[in-house]
């Protein structure tokens, strides 16, 4: 029996999306989660791409979509409340940001080929990073994706370049 269904995983890594990526054990989690044991086929999509579809295409469910945001926080969210949540996050962000200040080049270059050649996602480079016992293991879970992602951003950086571009994402 084919599935007929798709669901949509949103997420702004590209080894998330794209085949060839080495997913942790989190992210094929998240996957089988999202394919509800099999049943749905999984499109994994940016956040731009879900919002710019759903608007188009379904306004209805958009209103719907804002309303279960809202439902899942027990209430009622202001616009306020959302760039709030996106502080924290970025809070958290910051946090990683100054752990791994302290990158060598080796380390840099380690990254690199995780996520670049080997097509790890952020929370695989995350997971690779703590097991190599970086930076005195500070993050939990291990495969921490904001941990990645400030692990990814400090390694392009080190040969000028965007963690958010090719070669990167």
């Amino acid at each position: 029996m084919g599935k007929s269904k798709e669901a949509n995983l949103v997420t702004e890594d590209r080894w998330m999306r794209e085949e060839g990526g080495w997913l942790d054990y989190n992210d094929r989690q998240v996957l089988d989660e999202a394919s509800v044991n099999g049943r749905y086929r999984v499109r994994v999509i940016t956040i731009r791409q879900m919002l710019e579809t759903m608007s188009r295409t379904e306004p209805g469910k958009y209103r719907r979509f804002r309303k279960e945001m809202e439902r899942q926080a027990g209430r009622g969210l202001t616009f306020n409340e959302i760039v709030e949540i996106g502080r924290k996050c970025d809070e958290r962000l910051e946090e990683f940001t100054g752990l791994v200040s302290a990158m060598t080049l080796g380390q840099a270059s380690q990254v690199r080929i995780w996520r670049v050649e080997s097509r790890m996602t952020c929370r695989s480079v995350a997971r690779a990073a703590y097991h190599e016992d970086w930076f005195a293991r500070a993050w939990q879970p291990h495969s921490n994706q904001l941990m990645g992602i400030a692990l990814c951003e400090k390694a392009a950086a080190f040969s000028q370049e965007n963690f958010r571009e090719e070669p990167w994402n």
